[in-house]
Protein backbone atom coordinates (compact mmCIF):
# COMPACT_ATOMS: atom_id res chain seq x y z
CA UNK A 1 0.00 0.00 0.00
CA UNK A 2 1.34 3.12 -1.21
CA UNK A 3 -0.72 5.86 0.98
CA UNK A 4 1.49 5.40 4.09
CA UNK A 5 0.57 5.27 7.64
CA UNK A 6 -1.64 6.82 9.45
CA UNK A 7 -3.14 6.89 6.11
CA UNK A 8 -3.46 2.86 5.92
CA UNK A 9 -4.60 2.11 9.06
CA UNK A 10 -7.34 4.60 8.79
CA UNK A 11 -8.27 3.28 5.16
CA UNK A 12 -9.01 -0.46 6.94
CA UNK A 13 -11.05 2.05 9.49
CA UNK A 14 -13.14 3.09 5.91
CA UNK A 15 -13.24 -0.23 5.48
CA UNK A 16 -14.62 -0.94 8.63
CA UNK A 17 -16.88 1.35 8.74
CA UNK A 18 -18.18 -0.25 5.04
CA UNK A 19 -18.39 -3.37 6.52
CA UNK A 20 -20.62 -2.11 9.12
CA UNK A 21 -22.92 -0.55 6.74
CA UNK A 22 -23.48 -2.90 3.72
CA UNK A 23 -22.01 -6.14 5.04
CA UNK A 24 -19.66 -6.70 2.10
CA UNK A 25 -16.05 -6.09 2.34
CA UNK A 26 -14.29 -3.01 0.23
CA UNK A 27 -11.48 -2.96 -1.67
CA UNK A 28 -8.88 -0.39 -2.73
CA UNK A 29 -8.13 -0.83 -5.73
CA UNK A 30 -6.12 1.22 -8.69
CA UNK A 31 -3.12 2.93 -9.11
CA UNK A 32 -2.71 3.64 -5.17
CA UNK A 33 -1.84 0.08 -4.87
CA UNK A 34 1.50 0.55 -6.65
CA UNK A 35 5.23 1.67 -5.67
CA UNK A 36 5.47 4.68 -3.14
CA UNK A 37 5.23 7.33 -5.83
CA UNK A 38 3.36 10.38 -6.73
CA UNK A 39 1.32 8.94 -9.61
CA UNK A 40 -1.93 8.61 -7.84
CA UNK A 41 -4.41 10.92 -7.75
CA UNK A 42 -7.26 9.48 -5.38
CA UNK A 43 -7.78 6.29 -3.69
CA UNK A 44 -10.04 4.11 -5.09
CA UNK A 45 -12.40 1.88 -2.69
CA UNK A 46 -15.17 -0.18 -4.09
CA UNK A 47 -17.69 -2.19 -2.49
CA UNK A 48 -18.90 -5.21 -4.82
CA UNK A 49 -22.37 -6.20 -3.95
CA UNK A 50 -24.62 -9.31 -5.05
CA UNK A 51 -26.89 -8.67 -8.31
CA UNK A 52 -30.00 -9.20 -6.16
CA UNK A 53 -28.89 -6.40 -3.27
CA UNK A 54 -27.99 -4.48 -6.00
CA UNK A 55 -31.40 -4.77 -7.81
CA UNK A 56 -33.15 -4.23 -4.12
CA UNK A 57 -31.11 -0.69 -3.50
CA UNK A 58 -32.52 0.34 -7.17
CA UNK A 59 -28.65 1.19 -8.04
CA UNK A 60 -30.10 1.06 -11.74
CA UNK A 61 -27.64 -0.06 -14.79
CA UNK A 62 -24.44 -1.86 -13.79
CA UNK A 63 -23.39 -0.58 -16.92
CA UNK A 64 -23.46 2.79 -16.76
CA UNK A 65 -24.68 3.68 -12.92
CA UNK A 66 -24.01 7.63 -13.05
CA UNK A 67 -27.26 7.69 -13.98
CA UNK A 68 -28.79 6.64 -10.90
CA UNK A 69 -29.50 9.44 -8.27
CA UNK A 70 -29.62 6.97 -5.26
CA UNK A 71 -26.03 5.27 -6.22
CA UNK A 72 -24.36 8.76 -7.06
CA UNK A 73 -25.80 9.56 -3.55
CA UNK A 74 -24.46 6.94 -1.64
CA UNK A 75 -21.06 7.44 -3.97
CA UNK A 76 -20.66 11.12 -2.75
CA UNK A 77 -21.42 10.59 0.96
CA UNK A 78 -19.16 7.33 1.68
CA UNK A 79 -16.60 9.19 -0.70
CA UNK A 80 -16.41 12.64 1.51
CA UNK A 81 -16.89 10.25 4.89
CA UNK A 82 -13.97 8.52 3.74
CA UNK A 83 -12.20 12.19 2.85
CA UNK A 84 -12.85 13.12 6.35
CA UNK A 85 -11.75 9.54 8.21
CA UNK A 86 -8.42 9.13 6.23
CA UNK A 87 -7.37 12.39 5.30
CA UNK A 88 -6.98 10.85 2.11
CA UNK A 89 -8.84 11.53 -1.72
CA UNK A 90 -11.74 8.77 -1.71
CA UNK A 91 -13.12 7.86 -4.79
CA UNK A 92 -15.96 5.43 -3.41
CA UNK A 93 -18.21 3.10 -5.75
CA UNK A 94 -20.38 0.44 -5.57
CA UNK A 95 -20.27 -1.98 -8.33
CA UNK A 96 -22.92 -4.92 -8.76
CA UNK A 97 -20.18 -7.72 -8.35
CA UNK A 98 -21.37 -9.66 -11.34
CA UNK A 99 -20.61 -7.18 -13.46
CA UNK A 100 -17.39 -5.90 -11.48
CA UNK A 101 -15.72 -10.02 -11.57
CA UNK A 102 -16.73 -9.52 -15.53
CA UNK A 103 -14.82 -6.19 -15.90
CA UNK A 104 -12.06 -5.75 -13.95
CA UNK A 105 -10.06 -8.91 -14.16
CA UNK A 106 -6.22 -9.72 -13.12
CA UNK A 107 -5.67 -10.60 -17.02
CA UNK A 108 -6.86 -7.17 -17.54
CA UNK A 109 -4.24 -5.84 -14.95
CA UNK A 110 -6.62 -5.11 -12.29
CA UNK A 111 -5.84 -5.80 -8.40
CA UNK A 112 -7.60 -5.06 -5.57
CA UNK A 113 -6.68 -5.50 -1.71
CA UNK A 114 -9.26 -5.85 1.10
CA UNK A 115 -9.77 -3.01 3.39
CA UNK A 116 -10.23 -5.22 7.03
CA UNK A 117 -9.56 -4.50 10.27
CA UNK A 118 -8.26 -7.59 12.68
CA UNK A 119 -9.52 -7.07 16.40
CA UNK A 120 -8.12 -9.80 18.50
CA UNK A 121 -8.51 -9.78 22.13
CA UNK A 122 -5.21 -10.13 23.88
CA UNK A 123 -4.58 -10.30 27.14
CA UNK A 124 -2.24 -8.49 28.77
CA UNK A 125 0.19 -9.80 31.54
Amino acid sequence: MSIGQPQGMLLNEFGQRLWDAFGEVAYQVGSSLGPKTDSWRDVDVRLMLEDEEWAAMGLGNPENPHDNRKWRALCIVFSDYGRHLTGLPIDFQLQQRSHANREYTREKGCGRSALVVVNRDEERP
